[in-house]
Formats: structure tokens, sequence, C-alpha cells
């Protein structure tokens, strides 16, 4: 072969070898394109999702801040004078509001509770909580948690046995600030806080504040019965019989009733009346005289009181855990009241009083029930238009004569319970 022929032969041979390289790595070039698509379609996808949840979650945010608000306006129309589970925010409402309610974007569902139908579990006593709970270690665990100072019992909330426990915490020693706290006390389970299928959680009975007005069922304030330490004074027994004049007479407020009794607590080393149930022990008042007077009249300054049930709204198991009360007391009362709400207090008084052992159950009983509240909790749920997402919501509110504002609100991760007419629904099905 001449020497110019075999220099074609390899010059075919490489260039042949070079197209060879060119088409490797253009094979390679479209693979790691494709490979970078795939991972950008990818990507962009995840990203789009991503945004699309966070869209939903705000959405339904903004829904159930809807439902927050739709409740607060309910509750500020609604008549303060009485709350009972037949008023308009109630669950025995004739429109319940725990239904969906459509808006642009999604729809919400709204509950409300009332707080004084519930245990404040910063103002119950040792006695309150231990029935409640069921364990007076317990009871005595959450007394010692909120309260600074040494440990009501020896099992108590001291600050070693937090501080020996895995994940150390030391107590409060201040009052509770969400219900979902008492998971940190000493002795309580999961199971005695959410409840079982024999057993109602203490998530459902307790709450961290309960506010009832200090007023009349006119909405006017009740007269102070320390004040009759001035009962000798012209001026105040005519303002005292312009307020009470239609239910007592001037025996019954001055030396042998009301003035009579103070004076008598005095005697004792007693500041004062100290409790609505000195009306018929100090006072000497009659049962049925009470009965009339005792919304008129009160033994705090303070526009509120706190710690007060509604026996108008509190379940059987909250009405029992009373001082003086009983699962037959409370099983009575709630009877009662599906007869007819509990109108005033002297109407409580007069169901009390009638009970088996009636002024014992009296003496006990009628510091912590009332039958108008101002603590009330919101659930309020929103679903976006979507229906793929959904965030719950949950404030704590007070009201006052002329709004509601929001005292303390969380975002839940958990959906409310369907609503009450649904289940009855499924269950006829």
């Amino acid at each position: 072969m001449s020497t110019r022929a075999s220099y074609l032969c390899r010059r075919v041979k490489a260039a042949d070898g070079e197209r060879g390289v060119v088409l490797v790595l253009a094979v390679f070039a479209v693979v790691l394109l494709t490979v970078l698509a795939v991972g950008i379609t990818a990507a962009v996808r995840v990203e789009l999702m991503a945004a699309r949840a966070s869209t939903e979650r705000m959405q339904g945010l903004y829904l159930a801040e809807a439902g927050i608000n739709q409740a607060r306006a309910v509750l500020v129309y609604d008549d303060q004078g009485l709350d009972t589970l037949l008023e308009a925010w109630g669950p025995e409402a004739e429109e319940p509001l725990d239904l969906p309610e459509e808006m642009a974007g999604g729809l919400y569902r709204v509950r409300v509770h009332d707080a004084c139908g519930r245990i404040d579990i910063n103002e119950a006593d040792l006695e309150t909580l231990a029935r409640l709970t069921g364990d007076l270690n317990v009871a005595a665990a959450i007394i010692d948690w909120r309260d600074e100072g040494e440990a009501v019992t020896g099992e108590g909330a001291e600050a070693d046995f937090y501080q020996s426990l895995p994940y150390p915490y030391l107590p409060r020693d201040a009052p509770f600030q969400s219900p979902g706290e008492l998971l940190l006390v000493r002795g309580v389970t999961p199971e005695m806080f959410y409840g079982t299928k024999d057993r109602v959680g203490l998530a459902d009975l307790i709450t961290v504040e309960s506010l009832s007005p200090n007023k009349t069922a006119n909405g006017d304030m009740r007269v102070n019965l320390n004040e009759f330490g001035s009962w000798n004074e012209p001026s105040f027994q005519q303002w005292v019989m312009l307020k009470l004049g239609s239910v007592i007479n001037q025996y019954d407020a001055g030396e042998k009733g009301i003035m009579g009794g103070l004076e008598e607590l005095r005697k004792q080393g007693i500041s004062g009346y100290t409790s609505l149930a000195q009306l018929a022990t100090a006072a000497h008042l009659d049962y049925d005289k009470i009965a009339q007077l005792i919304d008129l009249v009160t033994v705090e300054s303070a526009a509120v009181l706190r710690g007060r049930v509604n026996a108008n709204t509190a379940p059987q198991e909250v009405i029992a855990a009373l001082p003086g009360s009983s699962v037959i007391i409370a099983q009575s009362m709630i009877e009662r009241r599906e007869q007819a709400p509990f109108l005033t207090l002297g109407e409580v008084v007069t169901f009390l009083v009638e009970q088996p052992n009636g002024p014992a159950v009296f003496e006990q009983m009628i510091d912590h029930v009332t039958t108008k509240s101002s603590s009330f909790l919101i659930e309020s749920m929103g679903w976006a238009a979507t229906g793929r997402s959904h965030r719950t919501l949950t404030a704590l509110v007070r009201r006052q004569p002329d709004s509601v504002t929001v005292v303390r609100q969380a975002e839940q991760d958990w959906p409310m319970p369907p609503p009450a007419e649904a289940i009855a629904l499924a269950a006829r099905r």
C-alpha cells in the first residue's frame, strides 16, 4: 500500500473515532439535560404543591378567623342577663352555630362553649379538684403547680420531682395559662386529660378562666352586704330601700337582719360577710326571703366573680364536683333545667334547699354557682374550597356589656368533631 493510501486510511479511522466520541458526548449531554429537566420539573411541582398547601392553609386560617368573629358577634348581641344551652350561641339553639357556613374560598364551622360551665383550675379548691380528677394527689399537685410555696401534700408539685425527670422543667408557681399545661402536672396522664370511652377527659371539663358578671339579672350592680355597717345613716337606709325595698323590709335589713348579722360576724373576729350562705346563718333570713334577695346582693366588690359554675350549662361531671354536691344532685339539677332554665340565682337557691339535707347543700354550693357568664371558649375550623386542607383555631374570649375581646387564641392541628346534628343523622341511618 502506498504511503498516501496508508495516510488516508488512518485519517478515516481517526474521523470515525472522533465521531464516536462526539456521539457519546451528545448522548451523555441529552441524558444529563433530561435528568435536569425531570429534576427541575419535580422541584417545580413540589414548589407548586407547597405553594398550594400554604395558600389553602392561609385560606383555612382566615375562614376559621371568620368563624371566631361570627361567634363573638353572636355573643355580644346575646341576652347577658342569663346564659343557657338554648341561647343563640348554645348547642341546643334553634339554629346551632355548629353547622357548615359557606363563604368565598371555602367554608367554616364554629362551636361555642361556656367557660363557666367548666371548673376553673386556677380557682378551684382541693376538694373540688379531687372530685373532678378522682385522685387527691393529682388535685394537690394541680394546686401546688399554680401556687407558689410549700406543697399541699408530700406528693405535690415540688421542683425536685420535675427536675428529676428525663427532660426536666420547673413548675409554673403561677396560674395556668392553658388547659394543655395540665399535662405537665405530676400524675395527670393523657387518658385522664383526653378521656376514654368510659370517662370524659379533663380537657372538656376545665378552663383557665371563668368569669361571671357581678350584676343583677337587670344588669345593675349588686349591693354589697358588707356596706350594711352604714345602715344607721339615713341616706344609706334610703338608698338600700330604693334598691331592695321590693324584696326586704327595714326589719330584715336592720339590727335583726343583715346589719345585725354583720355585727355578729365582726364580734367573732370575721371582717364581714364572706359567703352568701351567711344570709341564713348570720342574718337569719328565711330561705324564701333569701331566694328573692340573693340575686341582688354580693359579698365581693369586684365587677366580675371568678370560678363560678353556670347551673344552666355545666355538664353532670362538673356539677357533681362542686362542694356539697353529688352525682344525684347533679342529675336532678340537669333534669330541672331541661324543664326550664334557672332564670335567677334565687331559683337555684330554691332548688338547693329542696334537696336532701338542703340547708347544708345550700351553704356549701351557693358561692360556687351562677346563671350568667362572661367567659367563653370558641372553636372554629375553616376549609379551603378545594377541600384538601383544614385549620382549627381556639379562642378564650371575655364578654363585656358592649364587646367581646379575645384573651388568648391558638392554632390547633386537630379537626373539630362532626356537628351534633350530623352524628344524630348518621345514627338514624
